[in-house]
């Protein structure tokens, strides 16, 4: 299966901005790669995703390890 990526913007206040970038680099990721991570563990948080999917993302039942 091919998949496609679609470009999503978003707006943050400067304060929240700035802090995304400085977290990312901190952890050695982009912030798209840090927004993407963030967004796909809501996802499984909220039960959108398959339990190995939780799993991988170090999400458990009731919350995020």
């Amino acid at each position: 299966m091919k998949h496609t990526n679609k470009i999503v913007s978003v707006r943050f206040p400067t304060s929240d901005a700035s802090l995304l970038q400085k977290i990312a680099k901190n952890r050695g990721q982009d912030v798209s790669d840090f927004v993407r991570l963030s967004v796909r563990k809501e996802f499984a948080r909220l039960s959108f995703l398959s339990p190995g999917e939780k799993k991988a993302l170090e999400v458990i039942e009731g919350g995020i390890k």
